[in-house]
């Protein structure tokens, strides 16, 4: 277990963006070429404690809470659209004068990044996408097409359910741990307590909860689109390195779909499921950094499978 962050290795600070603060984590020297890091959802920046340890001493690693996730603000109109989490990954970008940067996301923050990619090419080196090429909406867009008019009742349903919603409590740390144990046996005991400790809020008299809005847990139709994804694809010049486990239920997009991609390629990671950077953490590391120093040597001559 990593040990947790203090004022020698993590920096904690806030950034106002129009009133509503996100969190970042930051490791080593500002100075330093940046390698930008995006949780996914229901996770928080904690998250990247392991890699970012790894990375600081040639890097300046920021880490940041997703609106809704962790200790940034919640949406005050409940918008958890891709197209705001990519105006607050600009705006950190440009708050921070980044200048170019490298830039890594798991699930939903594989999509930011890609989508923040392709609309500020200038500004990302090179991209990595921890199974976040497509969303499971996109996925079922391409499998099971249905009317706009559908998809919207669906997600009106679905936000009513989750804003109206009173939050889950656990009477301790220990009882939280244990469901997020059980809902992922393949994380070491560990790790999990770990993203528990860090994951959690305590609310007086109500006991602890997950530090994230039940709001952002469904996507609204208008991300759903395949056609806004290949657009987005094919905008990417960068070299990519796409990482996927070959026990999750998430499966990498048809060839098709990737084609559109110029410079990339899928590494699996055998005995690994959607949280491979945990459970493969590092065998992924090592091919991050490799990434990191040479990205067009790394997916040239890389073996492709980590079994």
């Amino acid at each position: 277990m990593p040990p947790e962050p203090t004022v020698s290795t993590c920096r904690s600070r806030f950034v106002s963006l129009g009133g509503s603060r996100r969190h970042l984590l930051e490791w080593a020297e500002v100075g330093a070429p940046v390698v930008l890091l995006q949780h996914g959802i229901r996770d928080h920046a904690h998250s990247w404690t392991w890699v970012a340890e790894q990375l600081k001493s040639r890097y300046h690693v920021i880490a940041p809470d997703l609106r809704g996730h962790g200790d940034s603000d919640c949406s005050s109109d409940g918008n958890y659209a891709l197209a705001s989490f990519v105006f607050d990954l600009a705006a950190i970008a440009d708050l921070g004068g980044l200048g170019e940067f490298a830039v890594v996301g798991h699930s939903l923050g594989g999509q930011i990044a890609l989508r923040y990619t392709a609309t500020f090419p200038e500004r990302v080196r090179l991209l990595v996408a921890i199974e976040g090429v497509e969303l499971p909406i996109i996925r079922q867009e391409r499998d099971e097409p249905r009317p706009y008019p559908e998809r919207l009742r669906e997600w009106t349903a679905n936000e009513k359910m989750c804003r109206l919603q009173v939050p889950r409590y656990y009477p301790d740390v220990a009882t939280a741990a244990k469901r997020m144990q059980e809902a992922n046996p393949d994380v070491d005991s560990e790790t999990i307590a770990y993203l528990t400790q860090t994951g959690l809020i305590k609310e007086a008299g109500l006991g602890v909860r997950w530090k994230y809005d039940n709001g952002c847990r469904y996507r609204p139709p208008e991300d759903q689109r395949g056609s806004d994804l290949d657009e987005m694809l094919e905008a990417i010049t960068c070299p990519t390195l796409l990482a996927y486990g070959n026990d999750s239920w998430i499966a990498p997009p048809p060839p098709m779909r990737l084609a559109r991609l110029a410079q990339h390629r899928i590494f699996t990671f055998g005995g690994a499921g959607h949280w491979l950077h945990h459970q493969r953490r590092p065998e992924f590391s090592q091919l991050l950094e490799r990434f990191l120093t040479d990205p067009l040597l790394t997916l040239a001559n890389e073996r492709d499978h980590y079994a």
